[in-house]
């Protein structure tokens, strides 16, 4: 589920994008027309069917190319499509070169898999993203989110999953008034020695991308996730987190950000790996930025952050030489750790989430992406 999953765009060898108050959208539905003059995108977003079963889909995007551009577009998108159907070790890769868009049930951890068959039932797309979590002596790799369209399906059957997996009532009640603003509902589950914690996830990403658009920094922070988490075991155990987002601050911003949140443990393993991450990550992009969350949570000493990079174009296995010094000083087991950093390391890097856990311990996540939603 990603705030800003901007995947890389055909370009000239030496174009240099300028693109203040650009925004990002995520199309599911995509038609092509044309005239003589001109070549038609349309893209858009699945919508419920009509009453008779006809399919519909709400326009979002409509770019117009000419003849040459959409040349250059079918050449890039070749490409583009060839080297992710060769790429080795490809969770999509077919001997045939097709796509295989639906994660299968050993993508998921033993004990989530009842709720990724719930999410199945919606008979709608939805996002795959999973992850690994180190902290001091131990690595977690349990953990995935399932990213679901809101206006995909409707309010009673996203409750209805909420409710049986034993959501707290109250964060029903929340989470029901809350819905009509969110753009994406996560359904996530994270597995440790101590049992399983169930996550729903509110994103507000079409309000927050409204507010900035045009805009020219600095703009006041604002809510972009809103977090319900319980134990799998005991729904009394929980805690709501709140994920503030610090639109259109620059990698610079983001450094001096970090700085006071880690201020009194800059010696910490996660601070000293993000900042070589962010600088392996800000070569890949210019000039650009990412969009930089940080995440509280009532009763409980959290304080940390996340950096959304989809838009670096990396994968896991770029990150190789900083998560081998942070295992290291993590003192984690080497080949358990680099056995999930090998599964995991031709997956797109989505994000990254890091700083003080809510048992107040350092620790750092690495979130990649299965299906994008």
């Amino acid at each position: 589920m990603n705030p800003e999953s901007q995947k890389g765009a055909p370009s000239q060898p030496d174009s240099k994008w300028i693109d203040p108050g650009a925004t990002t959208a995520r199309a599911d539905v995509c038609q092509v027309q044309s005239t003589q003059a001109e070549t038609i995108l349309l893209f858009g977003t699945q919508q419920p069917p009509h009453a008779d079963g006809t399919p519909c889909a709400s326009l979002e995007r409509r770019i117009l190319l000419s003849p040459i551009l959409a040349k250059q577009l079918v050449t890039a998108l070749k490409e583009v499509v060839r080297g992710f159907d060769a790429r080795p070790g490809s969770e999509n890769a077919t001997p045939a070169g097709n796509v295989q868009s639906a994660p299968n049930d050993a993508d998921a951890p033993a004990a989530a898999r009842p709720l990724l068959e719930r999410v199945r039932r919606l008979d709608v797309g939805f996002g795959f993203e999973k992850s690994f979590k180190l902290g001091a002596g131990s690595v977690l790799a349990d953990r995935m989110i399932l990213g679901v369209r809101s206006k995909l399906t409707d309010t009673q059957s996203l409750l209805r999953i909420c409710r049986e997996i034993d959501m707290p009532p109250a964060y029903i009640a929340l989470l029901e008034q809350s819905l009509p603003e969110a753009n994406t509902v996560g359904f996530g589950y994270e597995g440790s020695p101590q049992g399983g914690l169930y996550k729903v996830y509110l994103e507000f990403w079409d309000q927050l991308s409204q507010r900035v658009r045009g805009a020219r920094a600095p703009i006041p922070s604002q809510l972009l996730f809103l977090g319900f988490k319980w134990d799998a075991g005991d729904n009394t155990q929980a805690a709501i987190a709140r994920y503030t987002c610090h639109p259109l601050i620059s990698i610079p911003g983001i450094l001096d950000r970090l700085d006071v949140l880690y201020e009194n443990h800059r010696d910490s393993p996660s601070f000293e790996a993000t900042r070589e991450i962010i600088e392996l990550a800000s070569r890949k992009i210019g000039g650009d930025t990412f969009v930089y969350v940080e995440a509280a949570e009532e009763g409980n000493p959290r304080k940390s952050f996340d950096i959304n990079f989809y838009k670096a174009g990396l994968r896991v296995g770029d990150l190789q030489p900083a998560l081998a010094a942070l295992w290291r000083r993590y003192a984690i087991p080497g080949e358990p750790a680099r056995g999930i950093g090998a599964r995991a390391s031709a997956c797109p890097f989505g994000h990254l989430s890091g700083g003080l856990g809510r048992d107040g311990q350092d620790f750092l996540t690495v979130y990649y992406e299965l299906e994008g939603i």
